[in-house]
């Protein structure tokens, strides 16, 4: 059976119209299960994925859908924080729902969205469910601590794929990076290509962070179509494909070694589009550049 959890819509920005919103959802403290009450534990680990059922606008009911988590239950608990995009495909159905003016006449009303929870009968709790238990090639689930401490980790975000690494970087902050400067431990360059600056998630907060914090995370924000004439940060794709006359993909990471010329030590993550993420590996291979590990997150 599935239980689920009814949240509701706590914040809504947007930070670009019809294209990109941040969204903010308030879990209740309990749920209750055949006149059983069961506190509700936020336990997620940075870089999973809640379930959530929205409303879908072509479909005209609700719907079964993943959204990475962009802040961490360390520090936020029972806030579910994610960003959200329209995919412009044709047969999109809540991401477009998510853009349109509905979702903000369900925060005045109070309407919920309901998220699935496990239930614990041993312990007697129910906790948020989570996409993956473990840390696979194919997902973005932050090692267990102890493990992810002593790595140089190197993020790449392509648009909204910004989202897990902030989950990241709420995490590393709350435990380590705040502790006496001496001892911190875990270290993160995040990369994060947009095609304008109004796309850039968390920019402000993520400046001050890499201000407080230059010892344990670097924030490179590059932008790949527009900017102002006094943007100082890298300008144009960080990788370039060309297909050659042949039909073989020639793809340029010179833009990348630019930012982090060294990757041997480098646990390189990727989360963005598919055709983005795999340049960037192919890149990467054909010049023999071999980072210590590498997993991705793509759609």
């Amino acid at each position: 059976m599935e239980y689920v959890a009814s949240t509701r819509i706590e914040k809504l920005e947007t930070i670009e119209p019809r294209e990109i919103r941040h969204v903010q959802l308030i879990l209740p403290d309990h749920i209750e299960i055949e006149g059983k009450p069961y506190p509700l534990h936020d336990e997620m680990r940075p870089g999973t994925a809640f379930l959530a059922k929205p409303w879908g606008q072509r479909t005209e009911k609700f719907r079964r859908r993943m959204y990475t988590r962009s802040n961490s239950s360390c520090n936020a608990p029972g806030v579910l924080e994610t960003f959200i995009n329209d995919t412009h495909r044709p047969q999109a159905d809540t991401s477009v729902w998510w853009q349109s003016d509905v979702p903000d006449q369900w925060q005045t009303t109070g309407e919920l969205i309901d998220v699935r929870v496990t239930v614990d009968d041993i312990r007697g709790v129910a906790t948020v469910y989570e996409n993956t238990a473990v840390c696979k090639q194919a997902n973005l689930r932050l090692e267990p601590d102890g493990e992810w401490e002593d790595r140089q980790f190197v993020c790449v975000a392509f648009g909204t794929g910004v989202t897990p690494f902030l989950s990241y970087i709420h995490y590393m902050a709350h435990q380590e990076w705040e502790k006496d400067r001496e001892k911190q431990r875990g270290h993160l360059t995040l990369i994060a290509s947009v095609r304008h600056e109004q796309q850039l998630m968390w920019h402000d907060e993520l400046v001050k962070l890499a201000q407080r914090f230059p010892e344990s995370f670097r924030y490179v924000p590059v932008l790949t179509r527009s900017w102002s004439t006094d943007w100082a940060s890298p300008k144009g794709r960080i990788i370039r494909a060309t297909v050659m006359p042949s039909g073989e993909e020639q793809i340029d990471v010179a833009p990348l070694l630019e930012i982090v010329p060294d990757f041997s030590k480098a646990d390189l993550r990727l989360c963005g589009s598919v055709a983005a993420c795999r340049q960037l590996q192919k890149g990467l291979g054909d010049r023999d550049i071999s980072p210590a590990s590498v997993r991705a997150e793509s759609w």
